[in-house]
C-alpha cells in the first residue's frame, strides 16, 4: 500500500513524518470524543491490490483480519472506513495499523508519537474505574481487555 499521508485518485501517496507540538497533540485529543485500541504501532505494506476493487479499513482497531475490517467493531460506535484501490495501482501501499491516521486507510506516521500518548490518555481515561467491567473496547482511551 502506498506510501503515507493519503492518497490522491492516482494511488499516489506522499511519504513525510509529521511532528506535532505538545500543544497540537493536547487539541487533538479535546476534538475527538471516541479513540480506537492500536493494533500495531507501523503499517502494513500491502501489494497486488485490484484495481477499483473496494475495500474496508478498520477504524476502530479490533480487527483480527487488520488493516481490513472483520466487523469486531460492532456495538463501539466505530465503524469500518470504504475506500476503493486506485485504478493506477502502487506496489506497495502502507496501510495503517494503529488507527489513528488523519488520512485513512493510509499510513501517516501518527504511530511515531503515539505510544506515550495513549498510555497517558488511558491512564487518566475517565471510565478507567469501568474497564474490568468492559469486555470489548473503552472508546474514551482505547483501553482493550485482551490486549
Amino acid at each position: 500500500m502506498a506510501s503515507s499521508e493519503g492518497g490522491d485518485e492516482t494511488g499516489k501517496a506522499e511519504q513525510s513524518v509529521e511532528v506535532k507540538s505538545k500543544d497540537a497533540v493536547e487539541e487533538d485529543e479535546e476534538e475527538r470524543e471516541m479513540w480506537p485500541a492500536v493494533h500495531r504501532y507501523g503499517p502494513s505494506n500491502i501489494r497486488d491490490l485490484q484495481p477499483g476493487k473496494r475495500m474496508k479499513w478498520c477504524a476502530c482497531g479490533l480487527s483480527k483480519k487488520m488493516p481490513w475490517c472483520d466487523g469486531s467493531h460492532k456495538k463501539t460506535g466505530f465503524r469500518s472506513v470504504k475506500w476503493h484501490v486506485p485504478e493506477k495501482p502502487q506496489t506497495v501501499y502502507q496501510i495503517c495499523n494503529c488507527c489513528h491516521t488523519k488520512s485513512p486507510p493510509f499510513c501517516d506516521g501518527t504511530h511515531v508519537n503515539l505510544p506515550l500518548i495513549v498510555e497517558a490518555r488511558q491512564k487518566n481515561c475517565p471510565k478507567k474505574d469501568g474497564h474490568p467491567d468492559c469486555n470489548k473496547l473503552c472508546t474514551g482511551c482505547g483501553w482493550v481487555p485482551d490486549f
